[in-house]
């Protein structure tokens, strides 16, 4: 149930990446490509360690695109429940 909750949060963020109209067309192309690349590794039987370190470039990045861009990824990270770092 929870990985159906969370395969629902990656597609809402992707429609809310789709709806900023700060974003140009590029943008929101890597920005969606950052939110594939986080369900994956969402997906990813490894250990919670081994996912931050990949998780921590994207959310960099994301805070680089702006707060809008950097809440929608945190939410989903923060939905993924890996624990502490």
């Amino acid at each position: 149930n929870t990985h159906i909750n969370l395969e629902i949060s990656f597609n809402e963020a992707r429609q809310k990446i789709e709806d900023m109209p700060g974003l140009t067309f590029d943008e929101t192309e890597d920005i969606k490509r950052k939110i594939n690349e986080l369900q994956e590794i969402a997906n990813e039987k490894t250990p919670n360690k081994r996912k931050w370190e990949k998780i921590k470039p994207i959310l960099v990045f994301a805070i680089d695109k702006g707060v809008d861009v950097a809440i929608t990824i945190m939410s989903l990270i923060l939905q993924m429940k890996l624990g502490t770092c």
